[in-house]
């Protein structure tokens, strides 16, 4: 008989959050991650939508983190403050946390129900007849069931399908600045390279950084970009800043047509499956969102096919939309006149309140455009073809 029903491999939100689910229904669960406590490169932004997937977590109880009231955009140049309202009592709009403190929270939750913690790497993973073995310095587990929610380098992923090329990838480069804080979050658009810097205000430093498209930067490049931002708008020294760098998945459509996010006796959350929104690089929501669809459909038959459905069905449609209005997002044509209708209209700021905190998904953005009359950026939104 083997030790588990199913084995994890990593105890990020995903992996914790599945074996949270899973355990909570009865199953007997392992995660498998030698890494924490850590902090993690990551904004930490988690929006309402999240959030409410957390309920069944302490009650409904929020996790801790900085509550944001405000999000700023600019170009580098010009700047709007659009503010972020609760849309319901319990739940803020956008809660930025500690990664070391919020995974720690689901991994905690996890093991309170049951799920064990192995804390060491999986080093080699072979499939039997009826399950999985994974291999570790000192030992071997077995299970009936994989859950690969070990991030964008995946081993799970190269063992059972393949690794994402590098033009699936964008990088992430920046730095924690410690002893500093902030009530906004900040986002200034980028040209060159497309896409953006970032500064999130976790309780005790702020994660800041850039992102691109891995094949059109590079990591030093981004972290140059970051610390020339610091250094304008923060007055931290050196030995405030700690640097990191890492990938994140941001797949075309034609890429995630071509996912598959589960087989025979295994399956794919999170980074791992490639669910990261293309523009934003948020991958929070997917991350528990798909690991809510894996607990689900482990509990029934044909579980793979039922997952594969679920995802494309639920997931792959936002992202979809997303790849395909990424070409022209981050053209100055369209951050310029974003930025210039933030500025002057009451109803795009609400949208991009709304596109924050996940109220609004990219369904249905193309007729709430059009609704608030700025036609020249809905008609730039509808000619990137993200509208369709």
């Amino acid at each position: 008989m083997p030790d588990f029903h199913v084995a994890i491999v990593g105890g990020g939100p995903a992996g914790a959050w599945a074996a949270f689910l899973l355990a909570r229904a009865g199953a007997r669960v392992a995660i498998v991650d030698g890494s924490h406590p850590r902090e993690k490169p990551c904004g930490g932004g988690l929006s309402a939508r999240a959030l409410k997937l957390l309920e069944p977590l302490r009650g409904g109880a929020t996790p801790e983190g900085n509550e944001i009231a405000v999000s700023r955009f600019s170009d580098g140049k010009h700047g709007v403050d659009v503010p972020l309202e609760r849309t319901a009592r319990q739940t803020p709009p956008l809660l930025v946390s500690s990664r070391r403190t919020f995974d720690l929270c689901l991994l905690n939750a996890a093991r309170s129900i049951g799920a064990e913690l192995v804390t060491e790497r999986v080093t080699a993973i072979e499939p039997g007849r009826s399950g999985w073995t994974l291999k570790t310095r000192s030992k071997a587990i077995t299970a009936d069931w994989l859950i690969g929610a070990d991030g964008a380098n995946s081993l799970v992923r190269r063992s059972v399908a393949r690794p994402f090329p590098r033009s699936a990838l964008s990088i992430a480069s920046g730095y924690y600045v410690r002893h500093r804080s902030s009530p906004r979050i900040e986002i200034a658009f980028t040209s060159a390279p497309a896409g953006y810097l970032w500064s999130f205000p976790r309780p005790d430093h702020l994660a800041i950084g850039a992102c691109a498209q891995a094949n059109e930067t590079s990591s030093a490049g981004l972290l140059q970009a970051s610390a020339a931002w610091i250094r304008q708008h923060t007055d931290a020294a050196d030995a405030d800043m700690r640097r990191y760098s890492w990938p994140i998945p941001s797949l075309s459509e034609r890429q995630l047509d071509a996912e598959q996010p589960a087989g025979d006796r295994w399956l794919l959350v999170g980074d791992a499956a490639g669910l990261v929104d293309p523009i934003t690089r948020e991958g929070l929501y997917f991350a528990l969102a798909s690991s809510g669809l894996a607990a689900e459909s482990l509990m029934k038959d044909g579980a793979a096919d039922c997952y594969i459905r679920r995802v494309r069905r639920e997931l792959h449609v936002e992202l979809r939309k997303a790849a395909r209005l990424k070409a022209r997002f981050f053209h100055s044509v369209f951050t310029g006149l974003l930025l210039r209708a933030l500025a002057e209209s009451a109803p795009i700021r609400r949208v991009m309140a709304d596109l924050v905190t996940g109220a609004q998904p990219y369904r249905g953005l193309r007729r709430r455009l059009l609704l608030t009359g700025e036609c020249r950026l809905a008609a730039e939104y509808l000619f990137s073809r993200g509208g369709r």
